[in-house]
């Protein structure tokens, strides 16, 4: 991925700068209180609740050329970014690629994230950042957030921001449902370039900038362009939002990531490995990597040079000092046990004599080494809401965020007692994997996360009651788990009268998904909650068995 440019932008007309919960960090910000996504779309630093602006009349620009987003499987189709060090996959990169790509909305900034009252999953980008609400049907489906009444006021002038009574002349077009016209060197930006989904109506007529002479601002409900000589832009407004509220430094979204489904090899330099800013020997040098250090390459690497990830910084290193790292040892089909789980540590693990840290440390396990789970067990709570413990053996106990699953990602026999027609779910508590059925015929086997100890997801035969695209769980509720309030569970479909539901929760990952987990729900990563979404009906049988 070549080295990209960077567009200036006059801070002045800026909000002052002040900072979202990234994957990492969801489960401090969830436990706040906030408002319910159903009525907010943006919420700004100031507490200032900014809904989406409701277009009236004809002015609501629909592209018929968009079409929903498709969810694949993870690091399929995945763009990764080395110079902010950011993945961009669907359901956004489809939708970015439409509205223009990197040239419009510039690279991305994040990673996937998740904020209390935002309404979906959030991706801040340099220019904008994208809202996906599965709620909405297509082009609103991946739309633009707004901005907020108190970042609008701070980037236009009172004059702009006047009601107008509606078009000057008939090259413009009025929006009612804001009291603004939209003219060129505008208009034609806007609706080539995704219209109302993206940038939203506009809530200033357009202005000359004062700090830059010869150049029209216009602030919309989404995006701020402007035009200089002819040429229309967007302001770098994901950035400097990003800046205003922190976010950059302390939400770990923001954080360099590595790139999704790359490639783990180990440094292989004496002297250290230089990575740096641009896939070229003069580019600036991000960190000297010392011998031996895990990078994780994207699949887009050349002979010459690797983009990726290494010690929480992204750039690109010569390729010619990289090695092949073990991945985690897979289980055979031959070695698979369906009676017991099985799985491998996922760093240096201690196996204590009791659930605890003040255990004795019996033995110390490397990084990929066997571990068989004989029973899950409540522990010390090492993390906040994390107290499950994994028996490995008598009287040898680990702590269950240590290890993960290895084992085969296959349909297990069908029950006896199972569905033999139409559509179903077949769930193994375990295994932790659900496998889709239509009759006998298995369609998809998928590795999920169910209760752990103390709430464990109950067995039997059920079936789907009730969905809710986009479900707010409040303390009490089976979903929540430890949060007092839980916004943005995408894709929740109830099996239970009691809050039982598989459902997407955004605060696992590939890594801690498999291992029970859960106040009893059915946790699935985005890709798989959004296929059951779209596959599952009310009514659809779900066998929930050991």
């Amino acid at each position: 991925m070549s080295k990209r440019g960077s567009v200036g932008l006059s801070t002045q007309s800026l909000v002052p700068r002040r900072r979202f919960l990234g994957l990492a960090a969801g489960l401090a910000g969830a436990l706040g209180l906030s408002v319910s996504p159903r009525t907010v779309a943006g919420q700004d630093a100031s507490g200032d609740v900014s809904p989406p602006i409701v277009p009236q009349g004809t002015t609501e620009q629909v592209d018929n050329g968009i079409q929903a987003v498709s969810v694949a499987s993870p690091g399929t189709g995945s763009l990764y970014f080395a110079d902010t060090g950011h993945n961009l996959a669907e359901p956004f990169r489809s939708r970015w690629e439409q509205f223009g790509g990197e040239a419009v909305l510039g690279a991305p900034l994040s990673e996937e994230r998740y904020a209390s009252g935002a309404g979906g999953v959030l991706q801040s980008f340099r220019n904008m950042v994208l809202l996906f609400d599965p709620s909405q049907q297509p082009p609103f489906d991946v739309r633009g957030e707004v901005l907020g009444k108190s970042v609008w006021a701070a980037l236009s002038p009172a004059a702009a921001r006047q009601p107008v009574p509606g078009c000057p002349t008939p090259a413009c077009q009025f929006f009612p449902e804001t009291s603004h016209t939209l003219q060129e060197p505008f208009a034609s930006y806007w609706s080539n370039l995704g219209g109302a989904a993206l940038f939203g109506p506009p809530v200033s007529e357009a202005f000359p900038d004062p700090d830059s002479d010869g150049q029209l601002v216009q602030v919309f409900e989404n995006a701020v362009m402007q035009s200089a000589r002819g040429v229309v832009t967007l302001r770098p407004m994901g950035e400097e939002l990003a800046k205003q509220q922190d976010l950059l430094t302390s939400d770990p979204a923001f954080q360099p990531a590595p790139p999704t489904g790359g490639s783990s090899y180990l440094v292989q330099a004496s002297d250290g490995l230089r990575l740096r800013g641009a896939p070229d020997a003069d580019a600036s040098m991000v960190a000297l990597l010392p011998n031996n250090t895990e990078f994780i390459a994207a699949s887009d690497a050349t002979a010459d040079w690797a983009p990726g990830y290494a010690n929480g910084l992204s750039g690109w290193v010569s390729a010619g000092y990289l090695s092949v790292r073990p991945s985690l040892p897979q289980l055979q089909v031959s070695d698979w046990d369906l009676s017991i789980w099985q799985g491998a540590t996922l760093e240096e693990t201690n196996i204590r004599s009791e659930p605890s840290t003040q255990g004795k440390i019996l033995k110390t396990l490397n990084y990929g080494e066997p571990v068989t789970v004989s029973q899950w067990l409540k522990g010390e709570e090492v993390f906040q809401g994390a107290d499950m413990w994994a028996k490995v053996g008598n009287g040898s106990f680990v702590y269950s965020r240590n290890v993960g699953r290895n084992a085969p990602v296959l349909p297990t026999p069908i029950p006896p007692d199972a569905p033999t027609w139409g559509q179903w779910l077949d769930v193994n508590l375990t295994q932790q994997l659900l496998t889709v059925y239509d009759g006998t015929n298995p369609l998809r086997t998928i590795v999920v996360t169910t209760g752990m100890s103390g709430w464990e997801t109950p067995p039997g035969l059920f079936s789907i009651l009730h969905r809710v695209a986009n479900e707010t769980m409040t303390s009490g509720a089976i979903g929540a788990e430890e949060f007092y309030r839980l916004d943005d569970v995408l894709f929740t479909q109830y099996f239970t009268d009691f809050g039982h539901a598989l459902h997407f929760a955004w605060w696992r990952t590939k890594e801690t998904i498999g291992r029970p987990g859960s106040h009893g729900c059915v946790n699935l990563l985005l890709d798989d909650a959004r296929y059951l979404w779209d596959w599952a009906n009310i009514g659809t049988s779900i066998l929930i068995h050991y």
